[in-house]
């Protein structure tokens, strides 16, 4: 129990303190702490979260079951190959990990609504004068029906989720916590980013030009959000505005794929196209300007380097295997992965 806490403290320590800054820099304008849509959430996301750690289970059984088989009774030894596939300690940090991080980003709502009140002047006719050209040929080519682009879209989640789950599976314990702290950084840097430079985004700065939306559950969630930032509709907790830069799609996508790209790398064949169709997804359907994506990758790699930094630190105050201080934090992540899993 103690290592256990250990493992999760770093996210913890960022969670509350960017939750509580939150709520105090709201002030009358926060929603508070924690609300039951939170906790719901968190709980459905844990759940997509352990249905694709299942899934990884299951096909890593399918490729041992040949190793796990009695030659002389021809039966597959269950409990053995359990063992080989499952490690229990492994899903529970990962399973509050994940519910963790959904309660970190939670708090961001409160941030969503000082944006929301004060934000007076934006900057979407700079971008639009940049791109236009751009949406005019999206708008014209109308290459591939909406739905298609709608399910690249709102399966960045189960992109991400994947990665994590692959991480839990793989007791890579150093890399699934950075990037749960990135994660976490990444929407409230997003939030502050947009405070400081607002950006609506092109479907509400030319919403004439996107007919071909109409009908399709993008528009229907930027009407919605539309009410919201016009105070039509009250914050849930759940609500991130109308805010385009930096995309926070094309982050989090791209911190995951740096993932992949460390432990993985014959796997970047399939996520850097994902990682390229989710930010084309994000100007045809008009939720961003391409250069959104630019500035989401971009911050994406600094919320990486952020959160190593805080596991690094973190890890290195407690000794882990045979590594002890400053040894363990400047450890290779591998290392660190294998000797931190170790004490829990």
């Amino acid at each position: 129990m103690r290592n256990f806490a250990r493992a999760i403290m770093p996210l913890v320590m960022v969670g509350m303190m960017l939750s509580v800054a939150s709520h105090l820099i709201a002030g009358a304008l926060s929603i508070g702490l924690l609300t039951l849509h939170h906790i719901v959430a968190a709980a459905v996301y844990t759940f997509c979260f352990l249905l694709l750690l299942s899934l990884l289970v299951v096909i890593e059984s399918v490729l041992l079951v040949r190793k796990y088989i009695d030659k002389d009774s021809g039966h597959v030894d269950l409990a053995a190959l359990w063992r080989a596939v499952v490690k229990p300690s492994s899903i529970v940090v990962g399973s509050v990990v994940v519910y963790l991080v959904v309660l970190a980003i939670s708090g961001n709502a409160n941030l969503v609504e000082v944006y929301r009140t004060t934000s007076t002047v934006w900057y979407d006719k700079a971008l639009w004068d940049l791109e236009e050209p751009l949406f005019r040929l999206v708008i014209a080519s109308n290459a591939l029906p909406v739905a298609f682009w709608e399910a690249i879209y709102y399966m960045m989640w189960v992109f991400v989720l994947l990665v994590v789950a692959a991480l839990v599976k793989t007791e890579k314990v150093s890399s699934y916590m950075e990037l749960a702290i990135a994660i976490v950084l990444a929407f409230y840097a997003t939030t502050i980013i947009a405070m400081v430079f607002p950006v609506a985004g092109p479907e509400y700065y030319h919403p004439e030009l996107f007919g071909y939306l109409d009908g399709s559950l993008s528009r229907e969630l930027q009407e919605y959000l539309g009410r919201h930032q016009a105070g039509e509709v009250r914050q849930n907790g759940l609500l991130y505005g109308t805010m385009a830069t930096p995309s926070l799609h094309v982050a989090l996508t791209a911190m995951a794929t740096w993932l992949v790209a460390r432990h993985w790398p014959k796997a970047l064949w399939a996520a850097i196209p994902w990682t390229i169709l989710i930010w084309i997804s994000t100007v045809v359907l008009a939720w961003h300007y391409a250069v959104d994506g630019l500035a989401g990758i971009a911050m994406g790699w600094v919320c990486i380097a952020l959160a190593e930094r805080i596991v690094r630190l973190s890890q290195g105050r407690w000794s882990a295997g045979e590594i002890r201080g400053p040894q363990l934090e400047h450890a290779p992540a591998a290392a660190r992965d294998q000797m931190f899993e170790q004490q829990l």
